[in-house]
């Protein structure tokens, strides 16, 4: 089985059909997720071998050129996060996610120094300079994927609890974001074998898939249809807080108030207007 396993490495990244339901935040999230598990695994005797099989076979080719189903999983989250127009043309909104990858910068040397050194058993000195930086250019916010980082990588010094919490709340992510991944059954098992996973962490993982918000360009300017010129820039506040996860004040709410308020009448107009709604929002994707 495990000879059949590397024949055929990507599980959820395995073809196209796979691919066109994830954005480009969607690839930089679970990106972020699978090194997390990777530094997790090389932490423990039984299972660095088999990070080390994994990380090599992510850099067989360094460079991410090409789509590869016979790659893993996280190669091609590198290839697609790294990628060209024929790249980003595969994932659910080419559109957005061009405007996205022209502002992202993968530290590709970095990246790779750090996984070769995994795959040649070598020690890692400070992985967590290298995780702030994927994190930093990935424009990762979630504050309880920074946690789960900043346990793992001083995964010694933690304590029996706060490895538990950490191991469980990454449990947690991967099976909302990475269920049908290459990395998963390592960490389950590595979970159940060593008794890291706690009963008393709460799941408050979203299964949802990230859209790519962009607030700049053309999308902005089409705004000021819905919110008028003089809320534009509390508009774009308030869109990049939200996608961030972050609190918004109430100028940036009172910016964005007019498309609310736009909502709110649709919704109180009855059923027959929201339906009209939903499928001029059907229209409005498949055009894009």
């Amino acid at each position: 089985m495990n000879f059949i396993q590397e024949l055929h490495e990507a599980r959820l990244t395995r073809n196209q059909n796979n691919v066109r339901t994830l954005t480009y935040t969607d690839c930089c999230e679970r990106l972020y997720l699978s090194l997390m598990i990777l530094e997790l695994l090389r932490k423990f005797p039984k299972y660095s071998m088999a990070a080390r099989a994994y990380a090599k076979n992510t850099t067989s080719d360094g460079l991410y050129r090409y789509y590869k189903i016979s790659g893993t999983d996280l190669y091609n989250f590198i290839y697609f996060v790294n990628g060209d127009e024929t790249a980003i043309g595969k994932l659910k909104d080419p559109g957005a996610a061009q405007r996205l990858r022209d502002k992202t910068s993968l530290p590709l040397m970095s990246l790779n120094s750090y996984l070769k050194s995994i795959a040649n058993g070598q020690s890692i000195l400070k992985p967590s300079e290298m995780f702030i930086k994927i994190e930093s250019n990935l424009g990762i916010t979630n504050s309880t994927y920074k946690e789960i980082r900043r346990s793992i990588t001083n995964f010694d010094s933690i304590g029996t609890e706060g490895r538990k919490t950490a191991v469980t709340k990454l449990l947690f992510a991967t099976r909302a974001k990475l269920r049908s991944s290459d990395l998963i059954d390592d960490l389950e098992k590595l979970a159940s074998q060593k008794d890291l996973e706690s009963g008393t962490v709460t799941d408050q993982e979203p299964t949802v898939s990230l859209p790519d918000i962009t607030t700049d360009g053309k999308d902005l300017s089409l705004y000021r249809y819905l919110v008028g010129v003089e809320n534009l820039m509390m508009t774009k506040r308030f869109l990049d807080q939200a996608k961030q996860g972050k609190s918004v004040s109430g100028n940036m709410v009172q910016g964005y108030m007019p498309a609310i308020k736009m909502l709110d009448d649709i919704v109180k107009a009855g059923p027959g207007y929201v339906q009209m709604l939903r499928a001029l929002h059907n229209r409005a994707k498949k055009g894009r």
